[in-house]
């Protein structure tokens, strides 16, 4: 029988069929579904961080500093929470500690399967028969940790059981008032764990992950920021010019520094990174960002 993908997936199991990608069929091996690189409406089967174990003591806030502004440019073009999928990273790895999360493997969130063909073997505790026993199982292997973020992001936006219907959409952001909603949205979903919310919250709070959370596109601070930034572009002109200058900030180009990143730019210009990218050409699956490079703003 056909197992589900991740630890609530195996508690929970839909009555409703899986609709399933036609891009992609995943074979099925001993008793895991593997899901190909395509595959995202299966629910990818993960497993706690300490199942793997522990290489290093952990230093969460460096570990957050490290993975942060990956997991901000990833969730601002799906609609997502940073702070909650870091919260999640952070819990599942263990703060980046387990073999799995750490180089060269990059698995934050304990998939299995395979990722663009590139695998790796870990032993895990499964439950069979009534009792736990260790297993080799295989995991996906990511180059970086931002391939495990949209990996996970892919799970969170195209998760689906019945045509339609998205298994996660109520972690959405516009779909939510605010992370809480969809933290105890994931609770009982994602994790089993009645604590899982719970769990994600504290993590947030204590961390302050809310800063790496994008806002609303079209906010009134977006707005403020922006036409700050043509008023001193155009001081030397009348104010009667001054619908010229605005004109002219659409064709502004901005040179990247050392430690810029997509979020940090596009929130300097008061716009979404998903507007940054789309101005210059680029996509989240590939893109550069170097010093001295000129971007539109």
């Amino acid at each position: 029988m056909q197992e589900l993908k991740t630890r609530s997936a195996r508690h929970h199991r839909p009555k409703r069929n899986m609709v399933i990608n036609k891009k992609a069929i995943a074979p099925l091996i001993g008793t895991s579904l593997l899901v190909g690189p395509m595959m995202v409406t299966a629910v990818p089967q993960s497993v706690h961080a300490d199942e793997q174990g522990s290489q290093t003591v952990a230093d969460p806030q460096a570990f957050i500093d490290q993975i942060g502004w990956s997991a901000s440019e990833v969730a601002a073009s799906n609609d997502l929470y940073a702070s909650v999928m870091i919260a999640q990273a952070l819990l599942e790895s263990t703060y980046g500690t387990s073999g799995l999360a750490s180089a060269p493997n990059y698995n934050l969130f304990g998939v299995k399967g395979s990722y663009n063909g590139q695998v790796v073997y870990m032993a895990t505790k499964e439950y069979v028969n009534g009792q736990w026993v260790t297993m080799n199982e295989p995991f996906r292997k990511y180059s970086s940790y931002w391939e495990s973020f949209q990996d996970h992001a892919n799970v969170l936006r195209s998760t689906s059981f019945s045509t339609g219907d998205y298994h996660y959409a109520g972690v959405w952001k516009s779909n939510t008032t605010s992370f809480y909603d969809a933290t105890a949205y994931l609770t009982g979903r994602y994790a089993t764990d009645p604590d899982y919310g719970t769990k994600l919250n504290s993590l947030i709070n204590t961390y302050n992950l809310t800063r790496f959370d994008t806002p609303s596109t079209g906010s009134a601070t977006t707005t403020t920021t922006s036409t700050t930034t043509t008023t001193t572009t155009t001081t030397s002109t009348s104010s009667s010019s001054s619908t010229t200058g605005t004109d002219t900030n659409s064709s502004q180009t901005y040179t990247v520094v050392s430690g810029d990143t997509l979020w940090d730019i596009a929130q300097k210009f008061g716009m979404s990174v998903d507007d940054l990218m789309a101005k210059n050409g680029m996509s989240m699956s590939s893109y550069s960002l170097l010093v001295g490079q000129e971007l539109n703003v």
